[in-house]
């Protein structure tokens, strides 16, 4: 009867950790492809920035001097 008993906890036991550890795989999935997607958009994201970043180059060489950053633009009128 003890050993019955003892066995049955033991079952129950490792049908929790079985359990768990189904889960544990299945969360590891699904953060495996999260990372693969931000991994993708954070690609993305770098040659949208190269490609803006080389169109302002582009626009500062043609308009040269015009471009003036802020602290060297005069205030408006208004300050």
């Amino acid at each position: 009867m003890a050993n019955e008993i003892k066995a049955d906890t033991l079952q129950q036991k490792i049908e929790s950790l079985e359990i768990r550890s189904a889960y544990q795989e299945d969360m590891l999935d699904h953060l495996n492809d999260a990372i693969g997607q931000q991994h993708l958009e954070i690609q993305q994201l770098k040659s949208q920035l190269q490609f803006v970043s080389s169109l302002l180059k582009q626009l500062k060489n043609d308009m040269g001097a015009e471009i003036k950053r802020p602290s060297e633009e005069t205030p408006p009128p208004h300050y």
